[in-house]
């Protein structure tokens, strides 16, 4: 038995199609077959049971499949390990992010520094705008943010993560909050939270034109610096707020209600500059590639994920 064949295993496992495995492994899928018989027969057992049509893995098949998916892990992880150390791979990286990643940002860095433990990650947390500079400066290596206007900046290299929703946020007990959607015109003299129009223009101009464009002259109450803050005073029953994100697993105490007009979405993307050197930057972002691949309950919004 060897990596090959354990990769191809997992390949038709996964995808219960010989012909999609063979794809993914640029090879025949007769190639793909004969390793997968040779490995039934090295083990004994049969792993699929397969006709012309659908493929089924056995209760043996499964079992390995799971097994087999550590064994990898455990072997990539062990030269991952050996390159660090034999190239003396080490330094720091400084993230920024803006307080709504809460929820797989501290998985992913643990994920990180058990394969890298001579890297020191720093995090720093930013407004939007004050973020997207500190990227360009090379203050920060990697930014977790949102797209908007980062097109101003010919420098940064982004990569989508996800589209984030507009939704109302409201307390829990407001008389709305057990609403599936509600329409902008039912919110329309509600007290509202925003983020401040210094610290976020375009987020701001964006919910602006939303009532605009119904007539609304909003009830703006309170401006804030960070996400966070508005979240909280939103919880707090002080007002309700517009926001692009919806948490996976918010507070009992908060609901992400949506919006039944349309409403431009905004990308959640991971974010560096170009001209930044530090080689950990490369490192880190296949390392949040390989875990967004399998932890997508763990991002905090509830998306629908990029498609290439």
């Amino acid at each position: 038995m060897d990596l090959k064949q354990l990769r191809y295993f997992v390949s038709v496992a996964e995808r219960l199609s010989f012909t999609e495995a063979a794809a993914e492994h640029f090879v025949a899928q007769s190639a793909i077959s004969k390793q997968i018989s040779n490995l039934e027969e090295l083990i004994g057992v049969q792993l699929f049971i397969r006709n012309r049509r659908t493929v089924q893995l056995t209760k043996a098949g499964a079992q390995l499949l799971k097994d087999a998916k550590g064994v990898i892990e455990h072997y990539e992880e062990a030269i991952s390990n050996a390159r660090l150390r034999g190239s003396d791979l080490s330094g720091s990286i400084k993230i920024g992010y803006l307080g709504l990643e809460k929820l797989f940002l501290p998985r992913l860095i643990n994920q990180f520094t058990k394969k890298y433990r001579d890297v020191n990650i720093e995090l720093i947390q930013y407004t939007r705008d004050t973020l997207n500079a500190s990227l360009k400066l090379g203050d920060i290596d990697i930014g977790f943010t949102l797209s908007l206007s980062i097109d101003k900046f010919p420098e940064i290299t982004s990569r989508k993560i996800s589209n984030i929703p507009f939704t109302v946020v409201m307390n829990s007990e407001h008389p709305l909050a057990n609403h599936r959607k509600i329409s902008i015109t039912s919110i329309a003299t509600e007290p509202v939270i925003v983020i401040n129009p210094e610290v976020s223009p375009d987020g701001f101009k964006h919910i602006s034109e939303l009532f605009i464009k119904h007539d609304i002259s909003p009830n703006i109450i309170q401006e804030c610096s960070h996400f966070e803050t508005v979240l909280l005073m939103v919880e707090a029953g002080i007002g309700i707020s517009i926001l692009p994100v919806a948490m996976v697993n918010p507070p009992p105490t908060l609901r992400f209600i949506e919006l039944e007009e349309n409403i431009e979405e905004i990308d959640f993307i991971i974010a560096w500059n170009k001209n930044n050197l530090n080689p950990l930057i490369s490192l880190f972002t296949k390392e949040f590639e390989s875990f967004i691949d399998t932890h997508e309950d763990g991002l905090i919004f509830k998306t629908k994920k990029s498609t290439p």
